[in-house]
């Protein structure tokens, strides 16, 4: 496959990748979402050395930067999923203080029917 080629393929790849990143954060599963980083990292030298060596058997095509509406999509599409995942930590956070909250009030709760019975 040829080097054009090759970085076509990769960038459709890491799209998939991206959607179903998204997805993985918005439903929560996050050992799935793991898995799909670790996905799009080993896809980033592959990437790389393609897009290197496009660059040096076609100079003149890469100064025209062909690949910058897909590039920016994905950009987009990243920054988007960030701002996904933000949300959703904070979400967690929030519900692990009242977690935590609804905790206290408990142990408050059995001190006191333990104060009760023991005065009675």
């Amino acid at each position: 496959m040829n080097p054009r080629n090759r970085i076509t393929t990769l960038l459709r790849e890491w799209l998939e990748m991206t959607h179903l990143e998204c997805h993985a954060i918005q439903v929560g599963r996050w050992s799935e979402l793991g898995r799909i980083q670790k996905s799009k990292a080993a896809l980033q030298q592959p990437l790389n050395d393609a897009i290197e060596q496009w660059r040096k058997e076609n100079p003149a095509e890469a100064a025209a930067t062909p690949f910058r509406r897909e590039i920016t999509r994905l950009l987009d599409l990243e920054s988007h999923n960030s701002e996904l995942l933000a949300v959703r930590k904070r979400e967690v956070r929030e519900k692990m203080l009242l977690l935590e909250q609804v905790l206290y009030d408990l142990r408050r709760l059995r001190s006191s029917y333990a104060e009760a019975s023991e005065a009675a």
